[in-house]
């Protein structure tokens, strides 16, 4: 009896699918392990390639094999759903797949997880998909253009129907399409160790290309990813991977030398070495978080950055702790619907009645941010959402009740800028990077 051997990459890619519909996990989770385990860089991008995508993609995906199938793909056993949306994943978006190494793999991942009725079942629906792509066939955008978005562009329709009452169907829909585009990788200078002009010459000699992007000055996007966090420049703390949006609220925030400042939810870092660079290094900065394995990279990217001023503490950001800051930067927990495009998965784990589930933690953080404030002292209150229950809706309440909390307009520190008004908000498709919101919010004196 002969053992047929099953594709390593996509025999991985599979028990990732299969964990992030079955288990509380998570992209970035399995990506973590995945970096850590036996496969070749090559097969890692491969795995990578694949889940991304057919999550990416999950919603058309169903629609397409339901098409061809004699019963729904939601009835499927949970193995034989991952894997016909794998398999449709590789022909339908895969170019440099062989049709017919999609299909194999699949039946005999098939015999693999399940038995062969499924391989054979598999087998019948990949081909005949193959056969009939040219006649697929969508829903009606006239007749319902929110059920045909959220097909078609592989949305929870909840949502796609919230978007389109905020932000219209031509924002919606560009939105949508970020949401399903591969974002780039951006990073920023640390102007305390590099120029600009000297972070490109230094990465040039390892076959990278930047290229200046976004709202603020200093910061790339990087063409080629392979070997740039091997590279000299990345190792002498030259740059800081950071998206060109998620720099607003610590631009915004615009701490002084010498001051005293919080970042009260820190990990991994990003934005607190960000605000280190623009204090030069000179002052005091408090990262506190709630996990002491996520402030461990905090650490990590202020050792490497070189920075001396940031002091990471375990704190709850929830209860009360020491006050007298002159900045406080509260980058609050949030639903990340402004990160979809980075974080597939997470559209899927979401539901409507989640939106208002941490405006609790959320607000909580607000008022503790505020307290801890001194007079004159200033906070910036920030999410990665796109949703006003995490955003202006928590923000407008508190000052409604806080006579002595005055909002500093964002659009008097960006101004003539789309996604600056009473705060920023951007919008992926809209702006390139991702969706972020901050709110500058002044402490005065009684």
């Amino acid at each position: 009896m002969t053992t047929t051997t099953i594709d390593p990459a996509r025999e991985t890619a599979l028990r990732f699918l299969h964990e992030l519909e079955q288990e509380d996990t998570t992209i970035d989770r399995l990506f973590v392990a995945l970096n850590e385990g036996p496969l070749d860089p090559r097969d890692r991008s491969f795995v990578r390639q694949l889940v991304l995508g057919t999550q990416r993609w999950r919603q058309r995906i169903d629609w397409i094999v339901d098409q061809f199938a004699s019963k729904k793909i939601a009835s499927c056993s949970p193995w034989a759903r991952q894997i016909l949306r794998l398999g449709t994943y590789q022909l339908l978006w895969l170019d440099r797949v062989p049709e017919r190494a999609a299909v194999h793999t699949s039946v005999e991942l098939a015999k693999r997880f399940t038995h062969q009725g499924i391989a054979s079942f598999v087998n019948a629906i990949l081909r005949q998909i193959l056969r009939q792509e040219k006649n697929i066939s969508y829903p009606s955008p006239q007749q319902d253009p929110a059920f045909y978005l959220a097909v078609y562009h592989s949305h929870p329709q909840w949502l796609v129907e919230r978007w389109l009452a905020r932000w219209g169907t031509q924002s919606t829909e560009s939105l949508l399409t970020a949401n399903n585009t591969q974002a780039p990788l951006y990073i920023r200078t640390n102007p305390l160790r590099a120029t600009s002009a000297q972070l490109e010459e230094e990465l040039e000699k390892t076959g990278h290309t930047l290229r200046a992007c976004g709202p603020l000055p200093a910061y790339f996007s990087v063409e080629e990813i392979a070997g740039l966090f091997v590279s000299t420049a990345y190792t002498a703390g030259f740059f800081q991977v950071q998206d060109i949006n998620a720099g607003l609220p610590a631009a915004l925030l615009a701490p002084q030398a010498d001051q005293k400042v919080l970042d009260m939810c820190s990990a991994p870092g990003g934005k607190t070495t960000q605000l280190a660079e623009i204090m030069q290094d000179c002052g005091s900065i408090i990262a506190a978080d709630t996990s002491l394995d996520r402030l461990r990279l905090v650490r990590e990217n202020m050792q490497r950055l070189r920075l001396h001023s940031i002091r990471p503490l375990v704190q709850d950001a929830t209860r009360d702790g020491p006050g007298d800051f002159d900045c406080i930067l509260a980058d609050v927990p949030c639903n990340n619907t402004g990160i979809f495009g980075r974080h597939p998965d997470a559209r899927w784990r979401k539901n409507a009645e989640q939106l208002s589930a941490l405006s609790a933690t959320q607000q909580a953080i607000l008022q503790r941010a505020f307290d801890r404030l001194k007079p004159g002292g200033v906070l910036v209150y920030s999410t990665c959402s796109l949703e006003a229950e995490e955003n202006e809706e928590i923000v407008e309440h508190f000052l409604a009740a806080t006579p002595n909390a005055h909002l500093e307009e964002a659009s008097r520190y960006f101004p003539q800028q789309a996604w600056a008004g009473r705060y920023i908000q951007t919008l992926p498709g809209r702006e390139p990077g991702d969706g972020c919101f901050a709110a500058r919010i002044h402490k005065q004196e009684r």
